[in-house]
């Protein structure tokens, strides 16, 4: 009778330990790959915003600076004009109604010849108000009722007043603090933009904007931008230094 040989079989395969380990490690790298997404994700919505506020703030600052820069066009109180309500015989210079030139002849004895001088265009004055309404439910920048900017949340103006007509600003007060005889004082104008991204959730947490809106709830975690800007009336400086 034979013997019965038992052979020892080899086992081949992961240990538990080895699994675990191996679980451990494609977990990290996992949660590694998640954050670096997430990480990517809120830079891409951080860029998207800045760049939404940054183009909407410059077309909204380019619209006001140069509809203030052309305001107060006037005419000084102290300057006469003088006219006459019928034509008549003899004349050195007359308004034409419907020429693009005017021609203009010198008295005889000046020993001049015939001058011919363009003839001037007279407009009447445009009145334009800017103001913050809701267009679709976002605040947005409004002129004349027509809708501009989105995302405009406010809008602070105030004016440089002039008081010993030395053509240099003596102080900036806003319409509640604006006397009648201040208005005709004013040389320039200061004002302050807030403008909002449109998502919310872009920054981690809200933050206290500067004055004048540091009053404002930030909470909805949205991009906010203040723009400020300071322009000279340049109508008013002219009409002030030829008065």
């Amino acid at each position: 009778m034979r013997p019965v040989i038992h052979r020892k079989r080899s086992q081949t395969g992961f240990s538990m330990v080895e699994l675990m380990v191996s679980t451990v490690i494609g977990l990290l790298l996992t949660s590694a790959m998640l954050a670096a997404f997430v990480a990517s994700a809120r830079t891409y919505q951080m860029q998207d915003a800045m760049a939404e506020v940054q183009e909407g703030g410059r077309y909204a600052l380019s619209l006001l600076l140069k509809d203030l820069r052309q305001s107060g066009a006037t005419v000084s109180g102290g300057i006469l004009i003088e006219g006459v309500e019928n034509d008549v015989s003899q004349i050195n210079a007359f308004e034409t109604s419907h020429s693009d030139n005017a021609l203009v002849i010198t008295p005889a004895n000046v020993g001049s010849e015939i001058v011919y001088l363009p003839g001037l265009k007279t407009v009447s004055s445009e009145g334009r108000t800017y103001y913050i309404g809701n267009s679709g439910g976002i605040p947005s920048l409004y002129r004349n009722n027509q809708p501009l900017v989105e995302g405009v949340t406010g809008l602070v103006m105030e004016y440089g007043v002039d008081s010993d007509a030395d053509q240099l600003v003596d102080s900036y007060n806003r319409v509640s603090d604006m006397s009648a005889t201040d208005w005709d004082k004013v040389i320039s104008a200061r004002f302050y933009l807030l403008m909002r991204s449109s998502g919310r959730g872009v920054t981690d947490r809200s933050r206290v904007l500067p004055a004048p809106f540091d009053t404002l709830d930030t909470s909805d975690r949205r991009l906010y931008q203040v723009y400020t800007a300071i322009v000279l009336i340049r109508n008013a400086l002219v009409v002030k230094g030829a008065g």
